[in-house]
């Protein structure tokens, strides 16, 4: 009998594994560095236009407040008609503009990667942190002379950290608090430094003779847009003015670099910015307002201003392969486009150039004549470059660079693929003969020097670009099918082991995934490990890759052998006495599904758990098993109509929102209704119908009473005058919390001798009913006790939440009371069970939470017990809050397990079955959902969306272990009542023998 259940302890043990292995998976996947070492540099002039290249770079500046005519009221711009207006000028008389379009996340780092080393955040770092991160790849200040790099301490130093010829200055991180002071003065700290570093030059020789080399890069990161931005919102004066100040610095530097260079007319500038800023003062995700940036250039080798007949829209100029992008990016931008032509004053009669923010690190580089950065995926922005045979000479080697991106990525795939390599066909075909057109195309614009075979040139190289840049992503994502493969592979074959670990648990044993019967090692299982290992081997598999195909072929082999297990098991299932009409059987299944579905989307809208507890509500009219005896079914109507109404109210909670304010009188109201609630079912569950007036009732529910009047005796300190609360309300609201709880586990220690006695002392008539009662005021036990701790730290509808789940819970132990007699134990009616209990977890969490963050729930509601920031303490009232809701589900779970069924009448010398045989479907429901969730796990998008999605397969994939651990600290509040199960049980042999 102890042995009942080891071989399944130890199968959810290889499952903790299996999940943990497979969840590092996703990282294999999707979170693959795109870097590629070794690529040869294109090395492509040695007469470029500019000798030097000024980079500003104004954090956080949206766009449309960088271009639109200036609506300030502030008396420092009351008389000025433009905010930029030095810039405006750059803009109409010397050089180019657009706007350049960020990807998301739209934040610092993966900005100025973008900028600096044309690719896009390597999605690896996801692993490493997102800020203190060096950038370990090739960028413009790698291929420079000298660099120069002047602002925040989190972006300067991670450009120059392994750069020798780079000179870096930050200021403190005390400095950057923008809390404190005028942040813009961060702003004017960088432009104090460069003047100083100029000033310094004119006395030291050695670092005059750099800043006079060829190749120079001088770098201004301008934070103080940014942190006003975050402190006070984008359309602040603080924001605006800081937007004005930066185009004064911008002026200043620029008179200051042409002075100091003897207007030698060398000297190439470029303004943009990392990322705009939301109206909430917050930036990460594809919002226009984060992704759209403002370009200028100007100076030494840039294309002056074109302008054009002012219409209705803006002439926009895309000739390079970011076309595609640009194009997307602007029609999902209408409505800015629009009011961008009403408000940006006379651009529109200005030819806009718009870029991708990855495409200025190639034109840097161009500026300078520099090799591109090695592993840049950036399309050079030709027409911001003055035409002639350099501009057709840059774009030839931007698509040189990229083919040889391109090749490297190909050979190093290609050297690593043992069996058949597959290609990616167009650049195989007609990579070479485009190669040839366009060497003979670039030899006969040397002879010809026309405008005509300048263009041939830029468009052969273009449609290059085109091809490469698809080469590149193909091989970014070669390996993908093969893993996705495997992993979905193997989380099928570990639902099949479940299976069958499900149909036979006194049988099973982890032997028998090693062979048929577990006797001896399966030949097949040894060849198909072996022949698999020594492939990997050969081509060079990182370890990981051992371990995920090692699963699906145990699983695959132990699938086979045990294959008539699960075949005899189904069709005994369908043929059994007790088995269900055939459309009831359909309806079930296909109602299980579309509530996975459901509760999938419910991760990402937790409205959506809202309408599938409105479908729960149907189950009893659906899933349970009826009785032609007209008084059991008058009887268990009561049952199904409260869980109908308990499901539909629980259903309002998900639409709710996660952030709410303080309401007190909702907390009073709903610790009311918990003791109303509480009565009711009370009564309902004794034939006394005076029990609700019994002392261990009154005992049970006095600590939520005096909960509610601590409650509100904290709240007239903490609202009223918000002076801090005595330590004696503090006090008691900690004992309330806690000593209702351990006054019910001593009461349950000293209760559980007796409690056979007690009903063996009932007459067989009243067995049923007295048994069914005293699970149901169990329940209403553990209720009470939890109440008074989730009343104080709750602001809100929180209780409410709390009394619909009580509700529902008591309701869905009162159905499996009347079920677990109507009819004997099946697996659909265990499938069932399962299932409903795992969608009372995810509500018990979604009812008041998001799965976003722990931001979510409210911190202010631990200021009953702590008045100081006490970052450790909060954090645990909060997760204790969090727990609360997971034990009454975990707990009524244990009680509905305890149950006797028919099957008792006939089998009481039969050891239960085990408790992990339910974990075993709750873990297969749960690895469902991780299948899907397997799939929508994204590289792209915002920090937040990356690692929603990240937390969701990881949650999902958790719940092997989050369950049983629940069930185990639940199982202390239900642990008396198991002897009483199997005495009753036998009693209700007896009974049906007479």
């Amino acid at each position: 009998m102890t042995k009942v259940g080891g071989g399944l302890a130890r199968l959810l043990v290889l499952g903790v594994f299996f999940h943990a292995l497979y969840v590092l998976s996703i990282f294999d996947i999707y979170f693959t560095s795109p870097v590629v070492p070794h690529i040869e540099s294109v090395v492509y002039t040695d007469s470029p236009p500019a000798k030097r290249v000024v980079v500003f770079v104004a954090d956080g500046c949206r766009a449309d407040k960088f271009f639109e005519t200036n609506t300030s009221t502030s008396a420092q711009e009351a008389d000025a008609e433009l905010r930029v207006s030095f810039l405006r000028n750059m803009m109409q008389t010397q050089g180019s503009w657009g706007v350049s379009h960020t990807r998301v996340p739209t934040e610092s780092r993966p900005g100025h990667v973008a900028l600096f080393a044309g690719m896009y955040e390597d999605v690896s770092a996801v692993t490493k942190g997102w800020a203190d991160n060096p950038v370990d790849f090739d960028s413009v200040f790698n291929q420079s002379s000298s660099a120069f790099l002047f602002g925040s301490p989190d972006i300067v130093p991670m450009f120059a950290r392994h750069v020798p010829q780079a000179l870096e200055e930050h200021y403190s991180h005390e400095e950057e608090d923008f809390a404190k002071g005028d942040a813009s003065e961060l702003d004017v700290w960088v432009f104090r430094h460069f003047q100083n570093l100029l000033h310094g030059a004119k006395e030291d020789a050695k670092l005059h003779t750099k800043l006079h080399s060829d190749g120079v890069v001088i770098f201004c990161h301008y934070l103080g847009i940014d942190s006003n931005g975050h402190a006070h919102r984008p359309n602040s004066k603080d924001y605006l003015n800081n937007i004005a100040l930066v185009d004064e610095l911008v002026e200043k530097t620029y008179r200051m670099v042409e002075d100091f260079y003897d207007y030698d007319g060398r000297t190439a500038y470029v303004f943009t910015a990392d990322h705009g800023m939301g109206l909430k003062g917050a930036h990460g995700d594809g919002d226009p307002a984060n992704t759209r940036t403002p370009l200028v250039v100007w100076g030494a080798g840039v294309q002056g201003p074109v302008t054009v007949e002012k219409t209705g829209a803006f002439s926009i100029d895309l000739p390079t392969q970011s076309r595609a992008q640009v194009k997307a990016q602007l029609q999902a931008q209408e409505e800015q486009e629009q009011a961008a032509v009403g408000n940006w004053g006379a651009l529109n009669t200005l030819v806009r150039k718009d870029v991708m923010q990855a495409d200025v690190a190639p034109l840097i580089s161009a500026l300078l004549g520099l090799p591109y950065p090695r592993n840049s995926v950036g399309v050079l922005p030709f027409s911001y470059l003055a035409k002639g045979a350099y501009r057709a000479n840059a774009v030839r080697s931007n698509a040189q660079q990229l083919y040889l991106h391109a090749l490297r990525k190909e050979q190093e795939k290609r050297s690593r693929t043992l069996l058949r390599f597959v290609p990616y066909g167009p650049f195989r075909d007609r990579v070479p003969e485009l190669l040839t057109q366009l060497a003979d195309a670039y030899e006969k614009s040397i002879e010809s020097e026309n405008s005509e075979s300048y263009e041939g040139v830029e468009q052969l190289s273009q449609e290059l670009i085109k091809i490469c840049l698809a080469t590149l992503e193909y091989f970014q994502r070669y390996d993908w099918f093969f893993l996705l493969g495997i992993v979905v592979l193997g989380y099928l074959g570990w639902l099949l082991v479940v299976g069958v670990a499900y149909l036979h648990p006194r049988d099973f044993s982890m032997k028998w995934l090693l062979g048929a019967g577990g006797q001896q090692l399966d030949i097949k299982l040894v060849v198909l490990v072996f022949a698999a290992f020594v492939y990997l081997a050969l081509e060079g598999s990182p370890t990981t890759y051992y371990l995920y195909l090692l699963f699906p072929l145990v699983f695959g082999v132990f699938t086979w052998n045990h294959r008539g297990l699960i075949q005899q098991a189904w069709v005994s299932e369908s043929s059994g006495k007790q088995s269900k009409s055939r459309w009831k059987r359909w309806a079930e299944i296909a109602l299980i599904l579309l509530c996975l579905e459901l509760v999938v989307a419910g991760y990402e809208r937790r409205e959506i758990f809202g309408v599938l507890f409105s479908l729960l509500a149907c189950w009893p009219y659906v899933g349970n098993a009826t009785s032609d005896d007209e008084a059991n079914e008058s009887r268990s109507a009561v049952p199904s109509r409260s869980w109908t109404v308990s499901c539909l109210v629980i259903s309002v909670f998900p639409y709710l929102p996660s952030e709410y304010g303080e309401h007190t009188a909702l907390v009073n109201i709903g610790g009311l209704l918990t003791l109303l609630l509480a009565a009711v079912a009370q009564r309902m569950s004794s034939a006394d119908q005076t029990s609700w007036k019994s002392s261990s009732f009154v005992l049970s529910a006095s600590p939520l009473v005096l909960s509610l009047l601590t409650l509100n005796g904290t709240m007239q300190y903490l609202d009223g005058d918000r002076s801090k609360p005595p330590l004696s309300l503090t006090v008691a609201n900690w004992l309330l919390s806690g000593t209702p709880i351990l006054l019910l586990l001593v009461r349950l220690q000293r209760r559980k001798s007796s409690l056979s006695r007690a009903l063996e002392t009932g007459t067989d008539c009243h067995a049923e009913q007295r048994l069914h009662g005293l699970y149901t005021r169990r329940l209403l036990e553990v209720m009470l006790a939890f109440a008074p701790s989730f009343v104080l730290l709750s602001i809100a509808y929180e209780v409410l939440f709390y009394v619909a789940l009580c509700a529902v819970l008591v309701s869905w132990l009162q159905l499996e009371a009347q079920a677990s007699l109507a009819s004997s134990s099946s697996m659909w009616r265990e499938i069932q069970q399962a299932f409903v209990f795992l969608l009372l977890v995810n509500i018990a969490f979604f009812g008041t939470g998001n799965v976003a963050s722990m931001s979510s729930f409210e911190i202010s509601s631990t200021y009953r017990f702590v008045t100081v920031f006490a970052p450790f303490t909060m954090g645990a009232l909060l997760v204790g809050k969090i727990l609360i809701p997971f034990m009454l589900v975990a707990s009524t779970f244990h009680l509905i397990l305890l149950l006797p069924s028919a099957a008792s009448a006939v089998e009481t010398t039969k050891p239960r079955l085990p408790a992990t045989r339910y974990f075993l479907l709750v873990v297969a429901m749960s690895d469902v959902l991780a299948l899907h969730f397997l799939f929508l796990v994204k590289n792209e998008g915002s920090w937040k969306e990356i690692g929603n999605s990240i937390s969701m397969f990881g949650i999902v994939n958790a719940q092997i272990v989050f369950i049983p651990l629940l069930f185990l600290l639940a199982r202390a509040f239900v642990r008396d009542l198991t002897p009483a199960t199997a005495f009753d049980g036998q009693r209700l042999n007896d009974k049906k023998k007479q």
